[in-house]
């Protein structure tokens, strides 16, 4: 994640290094101050000190500065990775995540790890070397409190990397369940007005509830583990400040060592003591962060949708050749399918809900392979061909189609960003939509979240332009008049007429009587085709 910046990252360390150094200074400073009062001037090493303190400070401060920065610099990275891998992955991996709970990698996730970095990683690389240095002086003063201080320092340490890595599990745990919560709201904001006509809020407000309570515990658990460790660092570094008094005082009663050695070991103890909680909180926030890593691999780690092949020729008809298809769970969705869809034609797929109609457009669209058997465009096989390729040719309009959150515009170009105005609104006089953007705010019409200010027949001719603009030779549509009144099916059916001039149509219906113009109808029944 940080490699491409190992640049500012030595900077930072060189940076880190000479603060460190500079604080490192300062109780030998002070030890000759102390050493020196009554015996001669001390003004000039007081300016020193106060050279040293502010220098220490500025550097520290730009060290911070630079960490931050290239922190925020490598998350942003990350999300452009996640953002773009997240788009290209095979359709079958979305069948298998719910929504939510992938934006919320990308959002929740990266935050976390952003924090880790920022707040943990710019404090534990400057208190570990202020650390490292500090126990190096302590151990020229007096090896032997030295000693007491890192038996107690290790007893600390061991316990608070044992208790980081429940930290890690429960921080998984956690963004596992924050993404239940998420995909559980996505789906009841999408279909608010459904459980509002249904009187469903209770139950669905229920079941969220109960998303949110599990998060909770997660978050629960953590901070339980959290909150023994910064007692437990308080409670070693007291314990290592009693000892140093008690064994130091006697020892400097014993004349083996001085007074301003006993002050300068204790201000290097300070320099321990210090870094050393901010370091165990770094080690505890890193965890966390590991947590949100691993849920962030879990989707770079699947295969993008493969970019090999060939790229298709111009073709106007397709060819299923015994095709056979199932999705994950093996229950056969198409099985022994051969037919033949020819340039220029009309075909109309039927047949009962579950039968595999929706199924045979999505191989078209290579949204999915066969698992047996070969599918042809025009003569080429389409396993040889560059799925960007095929969908050039192949346009898709589906059951529910997807109109973007922003203009009519937006949603027209987002295929041909080249577009004209000319021709968008050429596309909207072919699905009968132009009148009715006119009488709003034309193409600059706002749409709102999913197309909402539409009608659901509204939506569906909007899509259907979208592909003209395409100008793809093949054009299927997925059950285009489903969920529509008996006027609006009659707009899509002449939007449909209007749109099959020169191109191969492939027309999944619920009904025969939508379709009682195609050159051919496929009969499909149980995966298979029945007539």
């Amino acid at each position: 994640m940080l490699a491409h910046h190992k640049g500012a990252l030595t900077l930072a360390v060189v940076l880190s290094l000479v603060g460190s150094g500079l604080g490192l200074a300062q109780p030998l400073v002070i030890n000759r101050l102390i050493s020196t009062v009554g015996q001669g001037p001390i003004a000039h090493l007081a300016w020193i000190l106060v050279g040293l303190l502010v220098v220490s400070s500025v550097l520290g401060a730009f060290q911070s500065y630079l960490l931050t920065v290239t922190a925020e610099t490598a998350v942003k990275a990350t999300r452009h990775d996640l953002i773009g891998h997240l788009l290209r992955l095979p359709i079958a991996v979305y069948d298998r995540h719910r929504t939510g709970d992938l934006v919320t990698r990308l959002g929740s996730d990266t935050t976390i790890i952003r924090s880790a970095f920022t707040g943990g990683l710019v404090s534990a690389i400057g208190g570990l070397a202020t650390m490292i240095g500090a126990i190096i002086l302590m151990a020229m003063v007096d090896v032997f409190m030295l000693g007491l201080v890192l038996a107690v320092v290790t007893v600390t340490l061991i316990a608070v990397i044992g208790s980081s890595t429940l930290i890690q599990r429960y921080t998984r745990r956690a963004q596992e369940a924050v993404g239940d919560l998420g995909a559980g709201m996505d789906r009841a904001l999408v279909a608010v007005r459904t459980i509002r006509a249904s009187g469903a809020q209770d139950s669905v407000e229920t079941g969220l509830r109960a998303d949110a309570d599990n998060a909770w515990l997660q978050g629960v658990r953590i901070a339980r583990v959290a909150a023994l460790i910064f007692p437990a660092t308080g409670l070693a570094m007291q314990g290592s400040f009693l000892l140093v008094l008690g064994i130091g005082g006697a020892r400097v009663a014993a004349g083996t060592i001085t007074v301003a050695d006993l002050v300068t070991f204790v201000l290097y103890l300070f320099m321990v003591s210090m870094p050393l909680g901010t370091i165990f909180g770094a080690i505890t926030t890193i965890r966390q962060a590991m947590g949100a890593i691993e849920r962030i691999n879990q989707i770079m780690d699947e295969e993008p949708e493969s970019v090999d092949g060939s790229p298709a020729r111009p073709a106007h008809s397709v060819r299923f050749d015994d095709v056979s298809f199932s999705y994950s769970d093996d229950t056969p969705v198409l099985v022994d399918v051969s037919v033949d869809i020819p340039a220029g034609t009309k075909t109309a797929i039927v047949g009962p809900s579950g039968s595999g109609k929706s199924t045979m457009l999505a191989l078209i669209e290579r949204f999915y392979d066969p698992d047996s058997g070969r599918l042809y465009l025009g003569d080429q096989d389409m396993a040889g061909l560059t799925r960007a390729s095929v969908r050039g040719i192949v346009g898709y309009v589906e059951q529910e189609a997807a109109v973007l959150a922003g203009t009519v515009r937006d949603n027209l170009l987002l295929a041909t960003p080249d577009a004209t105005d000319e021709k968008c609104w050429w596309a909207l006089d072919q699905v009968n939509l132009r009148e009715r953007m006119e009488e709003a705010e034309g193409l600059d019409t706002v749409l709102g979240d999913r197309g909402l200010t539409l009608s659901g027949g509204q939506r569906q001719r909007l899509a259907l332009a979208r592909m003209l603009l395409m100008d793809s030779p093949i054009l299927l549509l997925d059950e285009p008049t489903s969920a529509v009144d008996s006027q609006n099916e009659q707009l899509i059916l002449d939007a449909i007429d209007a749109s099959a001039a020169d191109r191969t149509l492939v027309v999944v219906a619920h009904r025969l009587s939508t379709v009682t113009d195609a050159d051919q109808i496929i009969v499909l029944d149980d995966g298979r085709v029945a007539g």
